[in-house]
Formats: C-alpha cells, structure tokens, sequence
C-alpha cells in the first residue's frame, strides 16, 4: 500500500472512531528537505493541534507487522498523550512584543534547505544559514511546541531580518545559556571509547549545545560561548558539526590530526551515526582565538 492509499485508510477509521474531533491530512516539511504526510487531530474547543507523521506507521504496515486497527490504536494514544488542554493564546504570534521573547535561532544547512529558505527570513554563515522560530511552552504535554517563522511573519510584525537576528542572539544569551562539556568527562571510565591522536594520548575534545540540547550547534554564534571554550581549551579549535543539535570542539594544537583527516571523521560519522533531519554540514570550521573568526577550513 502506498503512503496516499494508507493515509487515506487511516483518516477514515480514525474519523469513525474519534466522533466530534477535526481529522485533516498534512504535508510536513523537515530539515533538509525530508517530506513526510502526517495528520492533524484537533479538538474542536481547542485552536491548536498535534501534527502526527505516518512514516513509521506506514512501514510497519508494508511490512506485515501490525495491522491498521492496532496502528489507528497508537495514532489515539498519541493523540491522547499530545493534546492540547487549552486554547492557545495567538497574540504571542501576532504581537511582536510578545512573539520576541519565544524567538530563537537554528543552524541548517544550506543547500539541502534551498526551497525552504525561499519563504523563511534567514542569515547566510559560511555554508549554513541561521532560521529563526518560536518556541513555546505546552505545560499540558510537559514539553514544548515551535513555530517556523515566515516572511509573512515579518510584514505583520514590521520588524527586518536584522532585528530577528539581533533580538535571537539576545534571547541565545538569556535563555539559552551555552553548555560546554569534556569528552573527557563524559567518558570517564570509558577510556577506550575515545580516538587517540598517538599512544596512550587521549584526543581532546569538547560538546558545544545549549542547556536543551536541541538545535544547539547555533551555538557556534555565540561569541561568548566560543570565548568560554576558547579559554577551557587554552587556544583555538576545530569546529566538527556533530548535528544541527551540538558540535565538537578539537583544540587546534592537542590534535596530529590535520583538517582532512578531521574532515573525513565527520563524513563518517554523518554517513553512519547521523539521521538525515540532522545533518548539519560535511565541512569542518576553524575558531581563530585571536579575532574570533571562524572560517572553513576542510
């Protein structure tokens, strides 16, 4: 059964099954270009919804491993698990002196987002680029929802792309204090875990994210996060895009390896280790301590 074919036979059990709620199927656009068909499912008192995606439900059922019935099953609890209790108060999109305080700032990259980027305010860096969006509380599901944000989200708020970038970077101070970790530290006791440069020498490196460990290789624009990892490394360093979630810090002069090499880590582990939505860049950045630069160097 084909993705169309199987969400059209889930929205019409689910509509059987669920009474006075709102079914609609949804296109959902990922980073990176990933495309996925999903539904919706919205209470009719509530003015917001939980996007589901089909995907893994679908291959599971190609598959042979669960049937419709128990699929449309899982769709309610989830359902169920990520409602809304309450109605969403919309002036925090529509009025800027509120949108600002949920502004934050995503690293993606640059080419795969292409089309993306077409209708998104956004910031060239190298070869990635710095998307803004909104993101807030939902206290009913103990988590948090986001928003993209649109150009048309700019004529309403008659605010530039200057002012996003400038109020982004301050919320990034505020709110999104930078988390700095040792490999080291992470792997104590698990010596053999990480990569050594020469025998019996450890290979230094450091974990770049925020405190929620979510689209935090942003943190790559934060100066006073790279001056804070400046100074725990004693020099300057190597910047390994792990994800669009943290990067991995390499003191330039504690490391035999030469760009390349590190370079051809990173294509590894992206091939092996890292899904698709969060791919980052193939590329490995220089921090210069001196100025602050950073710039491509592999």
């Amino acid at each position: 059964m084909d993705s169309g074919k199987f969400t059209e036979e889930i929205l019409t059990i689910l509509k059987e099954r669920m009474g006075d709620v709102e079914i609609m199927a949804c296109d959902v656009t990922r980073n990176n270009g990933i495309r996925l068909a999903g539904l919706t499912i919205r209470d009719r008192a509530c003015n917001i919804a939980p996007c589901i995606t089909l995907e893994d439900f679908c291959l599971v059922h190609s598959e042979g491993r669960k049937n419709l019935g128990d699929i449309v099953d899982e769709i309610i609890q989830v359902y169920q698990k990520n409602k809304a209790g309450h109605c969403f108060d919309l002036s925090a999109f529509t009025d800027y002196s509120h949108a600002k305080t949920l502004l934050h700032g995503r690293l993606i990259n640059t080419e795969k987002n292409a089309g993306l980027l077409e209708k998104r305010p956004h910031r060239e860096f190298l070869d990635l680029s710095l998307v803004y969006c909104m993101e807030f509380p939902c206290p009913d599901i103990g988590g948090a929802g986001s928003m993209q944000v649109m150009d048309a989200h700019m004529g309403l708020w008659e605010v530039s792309e200057q002012e996003l970038y400038r109020q982004a970077m301050e919320n990034m101070g505020d709110s999104e204090e930078a988390a700095i970790y040792s490999m080291a530290d992470i792997f104590a006791g698990m010596q053999e875990c990480l990569p050594e440069t020469a025998p019996g020498k450890a290979f230094p490196m450091y974990i770049l994210t925020n405190r929620r460990k979510f689209y935090g290789a942003a943190q790559i624009l934060n100066r006073k996060a790279l001056e804070k990892a400046a100074g725990m490394a004693g020099q300057g360093f190597f910047i390994l895009p792990s994800s669009v979630h943290e990067a991995i810090l390499v003191p330039e002069g504690e490391t035999d390896a030469c760009p390349e090499d590190l370079a051809a880590m990173v294509h590894e582990v992206n091939e092996a280790e890292v899904p698709e939505e969060e791919y980052l860049s193939g590329h490995v950045y220089h921090y210069c301590a001196t100025d602050g630069k950073i710039t491509i160097v592999a």
